[in-house]
This record gives C-alpha cells, structure tokens and sequence, in this order.
C-alpha cells in the first residue's frame, strides 16, 4: 500500500456526477470493471429508491488529478452499476416500474413533474474517496468488495485480477463483429465478458490443443502478461477459420453450432483439418457447409440416425467442458469436415 494512501468519506449529488460525466472526469468502465448488466427492472428500483429518498449503499471512488487540465478525476471502484442506471434515467433509456403500487409507474425522466426530477439531481450519494493507492490495491479493492455482495463470474475475476499483453490479445479479439453477428454469445453473456473467455480459450486451444476445464486460462493470463510471441500467427489463423466459416455457413447463427461449446468444437476441428492439408486450397467451403449443415439438422431432429450423432449428443449433455467430451466433440466434426472434401 502507497505511504500517502487516504480515504475520504464525502457525498456528490447526482447533478455534479452528471457533470463529471460530461466534463470527462468520471471513469465508469476502468480496465477491472464489468460491463453494464443491471437489468431494467434492477435500474427501476433504484431509481424509485431515489425518488423515495432511502439510502443507498457507498459508492468507492479513486481520486486523481489530470496533470494537463489541473482538475480532479474519478475512476469507479465499485458503483458502476448503480451510476450507470441514474445516467440511464435521466438520459431516457428505460421507463419505471410498471407497478401500480408505485406513484411513478410506467414514467419517464421526461414525464416526470420538476419537482420530481429535481428529487434526483439533488439526491447525495455517500462516496468514499481513495487516493495514493497503488493499481494492484485498486484491484484488490474492487476484488473484496464484490466477492460475497456480487458474485463475479471467471472471466470478471480474471479481468480485476489480471492485467498484461494475453489480456488485451483477448480483448481486441473480442471485439471482432463476428461473435455478434452470428450470435456466438448472447448480447447478456457478452456482458459479462463470455466473448473474452471463448476467444482466450480458443487462442489455447490453436495453440495447445483442447484443455480439460477454464481453470487453465488463468495460467495464460499471468504467464503471457509481459509478451505473448505466437500473438500474430494465432490471430492471423483464427480470422483464417472465422472468414473460411462465413463463406462455409452463412446462416451459421441460425444452427446449433453457432453456440459456445459447439463453435469451440467446430474451430478444433477446423484448425485440424487445415494442418493436415496444409492450407485451405483443398478444402471446398460450400462442401463443408452442406455437410455440417446436414450433421447440425440431425442433432436438431431429436433422433440420430448414425453412431457419431449420438456419440456427439451424448458428449453434449454434461461437462462440456471436460477434456474427454471436448476431445469426442472435436474428433467427431472432423470427421465430418473430412468427409465433405
């Protein structure tokens, strides 16, 4: 912990975090944050809380000093989720609850009377200022508050935990178009960050085959923070398997194996075919496609008709993510991509 470590325990108004927000002084998504997840009715509440002027839980700030402007900077620790669904409110994305019980049902920031909105801009928060602390106190701060309040899920403890080259590899490749628009991941999943977990242990698996479990991304995260030399090479070879798909199945989002354990399967077998007849010259996409689309229909129909179709069903239903069902899965596509040459 930094000697000049301090805590300061302060209140801001709704109207003054507006116009941190707006003035650029308020950092609502730091590197160890998740994204917004609240669902509507979650933000409904806390806003009628507001309106019904009871108490809401600290919020935690870092306070810094931008060194070109001279003016203070916020990043949020933990109250993301609450900031983000005032800021939601009062820029009209939602409307409250639909409750009759409530005097503000169905209503809007717009359709509330002056007195109503002024109720929310001049609403206190208590927030207890953090200055002077290191990065890695930050993150272990952010760790502790949410552990037992919020559970996080593996990949957001791994964001808060980890930081280096093997995290931001994963992040850019996450944010390919790709995964959302053959809906790889839910836009709810890609919220609390399955797209990361998918594209990390995809990048294992091109480079070290299939890996019983997630337990093993956390080893990629930290062993791989300072350089990661295969970077360019996998991302080069993933876009390769994600373009030569699009062309091989374009309605890809419309099968079951655009689903996560699916897809993982579908890109081991892929990537193993293509090393076999090294490169794609060989392989015809709309062959492929017919073919995988004739094993997904059958896995659809709820009665396989051939041995490797139940084999696959059954290594489906439980432990996806066990080595042996992962192994079976991938051993099972290529075959199928095999066959269509």
């Amino acid at each position: 912990m930094a000697s000049q470590s301090k805590r300061t325990l302060t209140t801001k108004d709704v109207s003054i975090l507006l116009q941190l927000r707006d003035n650029g002084q308020l950092n609502l998504a730091p590197a160890f944050q998740r994204n917004s997840v609240w669902p509507r009715n979650a933000k409904a509440y806390l806003i009628d809380t507001i309106l019904s002027d009871r108490p809401v839980p600290v919020l935690y700030f870092e306070r810094g000093i931008n060194l070109q402007t001279g003016r203070p900077e916020y990043t949020v620790i933990d109250g993301q989720q609450r900031m983000r669904a005032v800021f939601d409110f009062v820029d009209g994305r939602f409307s409250l609850t639909e409750s009759s019980e409530s005097p503000w049902s169905r209503k809007k920031w717009k359709t509330l009377t002056e007195d109503e909105r002024a109720r929310i801009l001049n609403y206190d928060f208590i927030v207890e200022e953090l200055s002077g602390y290191k990065p890695d106190d930050i993150r272990d701060m952010f760790g502790r508050m949410n552990r037992f309040v919020v559970r996080l899920n593996q990949q957001e403890r791994r964001r808060a935990k980890y930081d280096g080259f093997f995290k931001e590899f994963v992040e850019e490749i996450a944010g390919w178009e790709f995964w959302r628009n053959h809906r790889i991941v839910s836009e709810g999943a890609a919220n609390r960050q399955a797209n990361d977990e998918l594209v990390a242990e995809l990048i294992i698996l091109l480079l070290e085959g299939p890996q019983d479990k997630k337990d093993s991304v956390d080893f990629y995260y930290e062993a791989y923070s300072e350089h990661f030399e295969p970077a360019n090479e996998l991302r080069d070879r993933l876009k390769s398997h994600l373009r030569f798909l699009e062309s091989a199945l374009p309605n890809l989002r419309d099968l079951r194996l655009h689903s996560k354990t699916n897809f993982y399967s579908l890109i081991g077998a892929l990537d193993k075919v293509v090393d076999i007849e090294e490169g794609y010259d060989g392989i015809d996409p709309q062959k492929i496609g017919a073919s995988l689309i004739e094993f997904a229909n059958e896995l659809d129909s709820g009665e396989p008709r051939s041995d490797l179709v139940e084999q696959y069903v059954f290594a489906s239903s439980r432990q996806t993510d066990n080595l042996m069902p992962r192994e079976t899965r991938i051993r099972i596509l290529t075959d199928v991509i095999a066959e269509a040459r």
